[in-house]
């Protein structure tokens, strides 16, 4: 039989210890209660818990003596968590990591046993912890949506799994099961599938109470089979249908009114007239979105409705450094082309069979730096080749100075010229086919962020020369700046020497770098994780006007506390209009590895800022 994980529980307090034992063994773990500082060592050293709880006003030792102590002995210490019910002093010996502190004052002993689960949660599946320890900090590069659920349900938890994708996206449980769920606007069921749909990217889990309404009520495995088995159904469907920025028409011809429609065929047909287009026609819809799309297609081929594509198409290419998930891609209506990744032999299409969580696994487990390529010039003249028919394009890619992408896809221009001028003939236009290629100047979340404004700027109906012309001028105004957690994947990659490495490790040296023109350039450094955030603040303090409006990309590789705290610092600090969030995918991630954090600033003008802000 496995081995029951033991919980130490040195604490004064009965109730505490009894609301603890209880609750805690229900999740599969065994209690033992320490009655002094003497106990709590001994038991420590010989039990090998899974947790240590200490309370201030326990006989024979304050908690952090007791670490002390115990560190003092060599060996690999568990999580302490300290219950205080006064301010005590930190000390430069304590670590930064794997010591919690929370306040006993007014701290109910159901609270508690909440906390102490999610804190034994983020043990089990990784992540990191507010230092109030009610909010848990990870990313799905380390668990998938069906699993982390799967792990809440045995933690019972109650409270909020929230995604960093746009729009808000999360799930509500209640003692470990879910009972709701939004996307948006979108609530229920329908909102669920499309949680449940995602890979890669940030989430937080929060300690707070669930709506009382419970709008889901089906259990976990069926909820996840369904939500899979959409996924792959609405893929299939999207493939053969026109973007979901095609305007929606009613046809009311003479069979109208002798056809008999399905609940949910009624529901679409009463809100065509408040949908501005095919995406917002779904939302608008209650039922999940796979019964909601084949109805469409339904009234389609009975030519009740039209899917109707915009008359005069610009459309948007970028590169997968970007690091824009599919279904945002879906949404805004561009194509992404892939760059790869190499880990020996094996050669992955980066976001296509490569995602964000098991690249990271693949990255720390390898003995060698993974490589990366940009695409082909086939790929290019195959991805222009697809749009070209119906529209220009225009095409922005990561840094030249970093990659050769926006060079590949400037050779298929001139190289694919005599065939996109056929397509446009074919399709019966006379212009001239136009393809312009820019460099960002940027990757990951600085590029993410550009695309996102490039897309308002077509919607507001800017040509391509336009949209040049600004980008060109916006890029000199990107802040890109980041912060490495570790100097292993630098010196791997050729950028710093091995000694520097061994040496800014040893110091517990955190690089701060940053983009100039497209090149990565030092701008400064710091001692300890505690630090990065204040400096990284202080550095976007210099580079724009905190009292003016700015748009803001943050993302981080495989380091969701750190992002979180950016953000938190960043919304607190700056006029932020919105916030773009990502996770560095592998492109970048190859370079920088799994800890990084950074954040991306423009500060649009007046003008600007009317062209490129939120539509409501």
């Amino acid at each position: 039989m496995p081995e029951i994980p033991t919980i130490l529980v040195a604490d004064s307090v009965n109730e505490r210890r009894r609301v603890l034992g209880l609750g805690l063994y229900e999740g599969g773990y065994e209690v033992i209660n320490a009655v002094n500082g003497e106990e709590a060592i001994r038991f420590t050293a010989g039990l090998n818990p899974t947790l240590v709880l200490v309370h201030t006003g326990l006989e024979g030792g304050e908690p952090l003596d007791l670490h002390r102590r115990l560190a003092a002995t060599g060996l690999d210490l568990p999580p302490f968590l300290v219950l205080h019910d006064q301010d005590i002093d930190i000390t430069d010996d304590i670590p930064e990591t794997g010591v919690y502190f929370l306040s006993s004052v007014d701290l109910s002993s159901s609270r508690l046993l909440q906390q102490v689960r999610l804190l034994l949660l983020a043990r089990e599946m990784g992540g990191d912890l507010s230092e109030r320890i009610d909010v848990l900090y990870s990313d799905l590069t380390r668990v998938s949506i069906g699993d982390l659920l799967s792990i809440l349900q045995k933690h019972v938890i109650t409270g909020r799994v929230e995604l960093a994708v746009s729009p808000e996206a999360g799930i509500w449980l209640r003692e470990g099961a879910v009972v709701d769920a939004y996307w948006g606007k979108v609530r229920g069921r329908k909102a669920f599938n499309r949680v449940a749909s995602l890979r890669g990217g940030a989430f937080t889990i929060q300690l707070e109470t669930p709506p009382e309404e419970r709008r889901i009520d089906l259990d976990l495995t069926s909820l996840v089979t369904d939500a899979v088995e959409e996924k792959f159904q609405l893929d299939e469907l999207f493939r053969d249908l026109p973007p979901l920025n095609s305007k929606v028409e009613l046809k009311m011809g003479e069979r109208f009114f002798s056809l008999e429609f399905t609940a949910t065929q009624r529901e679409i047909l009463s809100q065509v007239q408040n949908a501005r287009n095919f995406f917002e026609l779904i939302d608008l819809v209650p039922e999940v979105d796979l019964d909601v799309v084949k109805a469409i297609v339904d009234l389609r081929e009975q030519g009740i409705l039209s899917l109707i594509e915009p008359e005069q198409h610009l459309h948007v290419v970028t590169d997968s450094t970007a690091d824009i998930l599919p279904r945002q891609a879906r949404r805004l209506g561009i194509t992404v082309v892939p760059l790869s990744v190499l880990f020996g032999s094996q050669v992955f299409k980066d976001g296509i069979d490569l995602q964000p969580d098991e690249f990271y696994k693949r990255l720390v487990a390898s003995q060698r730096l993974p490589t990366t390529s940009p695409p082909s010039i086939g790929e290019f003249v195959e991805a222009y080749s697809h749009l070209i028919g119906d529209g220009d394009i225009v095409s922005v890619h990561i840094s030249t100075v970093l990659s050769d992408t926006a060079k590949r896809a400037m050779d298929a221009v001139k190289q694919g010229a005599e065939s996109f001028q056929k397509l446009r003939e074919e399709a019966g236009l006379s212009t001239m086919p136009l393809i312009r290629v820019v460099d960002s100047w940027q990757t990951t979340i600085g590029l993410g962020m550009m695309i996102h404004l490039v897309v308002r700027m077509v919607e507001r109906g800017l040509s391509a020369d336009e949209i040049v012309r600004r980008l060109e001028d916006q890029r000199k105004r990107y802040h890109l700046i980041f912060s490495v957690d570790t100097l292993e994947y630098l010196q791997k990659g050729g950028r710093i020497g091995k000694a520097q490495a061994m040496l800014g490790a040893l110091l517990g040296i955190k690089p701060i770098l940053g983009l100039k023109e497209g090149e990565v350039v030092p701008i400064d450094r710091v001692r300890g994780g505690r630090n990065v955030t204040p400096k990284l603040i202080s550095i976007l303090k210099e580079k724009v006007r905190p009292q003016r409006p700015v748009f803001v990309g943050i993302g981080h590789a495989s380091a969701p506390r750190w992002a979180a705290k950016l953000r938190e610092a960043i919304i607190e600090e700056f006029q932020v209009i919105e916030v773009f969030e990502s996770q560095i995918g592998p492109i970048v991630g190859t370079h920088v590895g799994p800890g990084t954090v950074g954040a991306c600033f423009f500060q649009p003008s007046e003008e600007e800022l009317e062209l490129l802000q939120p539509r409501p």
